[in-house]
């Protein structure tokens, strides 16, 4: 047992804990400062949840279209065998050239994880659907910012701006004076000639004080969290039943603990600056300037550091590459190109015959420059992901610079909208892309015409969750990356306690 929690030191610290809680009912500083972060927290999980449901209605009715779509393509495809429509050069569910285009995309959807509403992250910067067709990659898919490693937070407010941001600005207007006001007050002398320590003193001032932050910012949304979830207005993404239940209460959890490891940091910094015994006023000041330092230049330099010292190959030169592959191919494929309306009013000639179907010449000719442009410019995208991966294993390695741009990326992971489950969607989306043309073009180069049977193994994308233990690995390095320079905090806030003077 600590000799500060010895029965006479347990028995102060509850008597210095009861003292606080009166004083800081009595003071109107607390109550405007907990009313304004209850606001906070209530609006920012508001916009979480309304933003988060506004997304999963638009990918149920997009993932409902794109089923609709194709049960409609099914039934003219039917219908033209039979003898009963026509196929025309733009509809024509029998040509694998259609089919593979714009007409028979499909969408790759990212859903929404269990703890979404709590960051939005990168779904404010990043699409969570993409339309799969034959089209180059390029095409539909086109990252907001693809040399930026590292994105803070930017757009929508949410719960993880409150914790990252104004969180350690609450802890400071509540902290800042924890020890200098009872100085200046002259009643630190009067304390510690009681059977009191100084370190006991600080904890009951500390406890209460985070009790009272920490309540909104932990307990109020884990309980509207899970009043939605089983409400069924968020739930873990891809999963149902006990395991998804388990797995986003462990998210939770995780959560819970991320934000407790942010705020104890603080907490350990306040202590620090309290303990090397300068004024009320020095002491908000240096708390500011290391929030500033911290959690608004630390973020900006770690990422130009990262950008700097491994800089993504250029978007300009990517685009003017595909540019230049792109006209090579159509003047390599101009008579094709001129075959726009040979086969309009010709439908008869559209209809497949002993299994095989002739393709309409502009059709065959978009065919081959996507082809040959997907193939010009696979290295550079190679290129592109190359360096994007090794830029957030820098960032990954160098966040512990900034403890904001540590809880954040944690939160972000937790939440499902982080950059590696954004990468990992992307992966699965390429992959996809990859068996769609894969399925599709060797139909279009034998042109075998497609039949009703072949609709059920036209691919479909099906998302792969990340494994809970990398989820969890992740939390549990940003909790360790916090505790640690807390714990720092707290040894040289004891060394310095150890030399404090009371005058």
């Amino acid at each position: 047992m600590t000799p500060s929690l010895h029965p006479p030191q347990g028995r102060r610290l509850l008597a210095v804990m009861r003292q606080e809680c009166r004083l800081l009912r009595a003071e109107r500083t607390l109550w405007a400062v907990g009313a304004l972060f209850v606001l906070l927290v209530a609006y920012a999980l508001g916009n979480g949840l309304l933003q988060t449901a506004s997304r999963d209605r638009a990918q149920a009715a997009v993932a409902q279209a794109d089923r609709d779509t194709r049960a409609a393509q099914r039934v003219l495809l039917e219908g033209i065998l039979a003898g009963t429509a026509q196929p025309t050069p733009f509809e024509n569910p029998a040509d694998p050239s259609r089919m593979a285009s714009g007409y028979g995309g499909h969408h790759a959807i990212l859903p929404t994880a269990a703890l979404g509403p709590v960051a939005l992250g990168q779904s404010d910067l990043f699409p969570s659907q993409f339309h799969v067709t034959s089209q180059s990659r390029v095409v539909f898919m086109n990252p907001s910012d693809i040399e930026s490693p590292w994105h803070l937070l930017s757009g929508h407010f949410d719960l993880a701006f409150v914790i990252v941001y104004l969180l350690p600005l609450l802890i400071f207007a509540l902290s800042y004076n924890l020890l200098s006001a009872e100085r200046e007050n002259g009643t630190l002398r009067l304390l510690l000639s009681q059977p009191l320590r100084l370190r006991t003193l600080l904890a009951g001032k500390l406890t209460v004080r985070a009790a009272v932050l920490l309540g909104p910012a932990v307990l109020l949304p884990v309980a509207v969290l899970l009043v939605a979830r089983h409400a069924g207005t968020v739930g873990a993404a891809g999963m149902t039943g006990a395991t998804g239940m388990g797995a986003s209460s462990d998210a939770t959890l995780w959560w819970a603990l991320l934000v407790g490891a942010y705020a104890l940091f603080w907490f350990a910094l306040v202590v620090a600056v309290n303990a090397f015994g300068a004024s009320s006023a020095t002491n908000a000041m240096v708390l500011v300037i290391a929030w500033v330092l911290l959690v608004l230049v630390a973020p900006v330099l770690l990422n130009l550091a990262v950008t700097q010292a491994s800089p993504a190959p250029s978007r300009t030169e990517l685009a003017t590459r595909q540019r230049i592959v792109t006209a090579e191919a159509m003047k390599r494929h101009a008579d094709l190109m001129s075959t726009d309306y040979q086969h309009v009013g010709r439908g008869a000639v559209l209809v497949p015959r002993d299994g095989k179907i002739e393709i309409a010449g502009r059709l065959l000719g978009n065919y081959l420059i996507e082809k040959e442009v997907d193939a010009a410019i696979q290295p550079a995208l190679d290129r592109f992901d190359t360096q994007q991966a090794r830029q957030q294993v820098l960032l990954g390695r160098f966040s512990a610079v900034s403890p904001a741009a540590v809880a954040y990326e944690g939160m972000t992971a937790l939440a499902g909208t982080g950059t590696r489950r954004q990468a990992r969607f992307e992966a699965q989306t390429v992959a996809y892309h990859a068996a769609w043309k894969r399925f599709f073009f060797a139909r279009i180069d034998a042109r075998d015409a497609l039949a009703p049977a072949d609709f059920d193994r036209i691919p479909a994308f099906a998302w792969q969750e990340e494994p809970a233990g990398l989820v969890r690995g992740q939390a549990a390095w940003a909790v360790l990356q916090l505790l640690v320079p807390s714990l720092l905090l707290f040894g040289v806030a004891a060394w310095r306690l150890r030399r404090f003077s009371v005058a």
